[in-house]
């Protein structure tokens, strides 16, 4: 067999593969819904907050299937340490890294980056007063205007 012969292999699992485009499509009119209200029209944010909803049902569901789910689904499956981070990431400098099923070692972290960076996002769209647009999160009543202003910075 030749040595650059490869062998086709399905890694993500059907419930993987629909989050990932779930995800995609979510954030997507999360984007649009946040930064186009004013040309979509009144019922944007209320759009908008149905997406953030559903991305956090989303993640909370993808961090559930990352201890439950197959095996290139699992934390375990791609997540490494910090020796085989930068064991890797020099590999990848000397052009000579490992190709793998499913995450590297810097994607799998990276994954572990975009999931908490949109978990802050959303969960922040939580608590948010935005008096202009007659917007509020749905905890917005249970923390102070400051709390919310600082939110909203984020």
């Amino acid at each position: 067999m030749d040595g650059d012969a490869r062998v086709r292999v399905r890694v993500w699992d059907l419930p993987t593969r629909l989050f990932h485009w779930t995800l995609v499509l979510l954030v997507a009119a999360s984007v649009l819904t946040g930064k186009f209200d004013s040309l979509l029209g009144p019922s944007t944010l209320e759009w908008h907050k149905r997406s953030g909803l559903a991305i956090l049902a989303l993640l909370a569901f993808r961090v559930a299937w990352g201890f439950a789910g197959g095996t290139h689904a699992r934390f375990a499956g791609f997540l490494r340490g910090p020796r085989a981070l930068v064991a890797y990431a020099r590999a990848l400098a000397a052009g000579s890294a490992p190709e793998s099923a499913g995450h590297n070692p810097l994607g799998g972290w990276s994954v572990v980056a975009m999931l908490t960076a949109l978990a802050a996002q959303a969960a922040t769209g939580l608590f948010l007063v935005q008096e202009d647009y007659g917007f509020q999160g749905p905890l917005a009543r249970h923390v102070s205007g400051a709390v919310s202003d600082r939110l909203n910075a984020i």
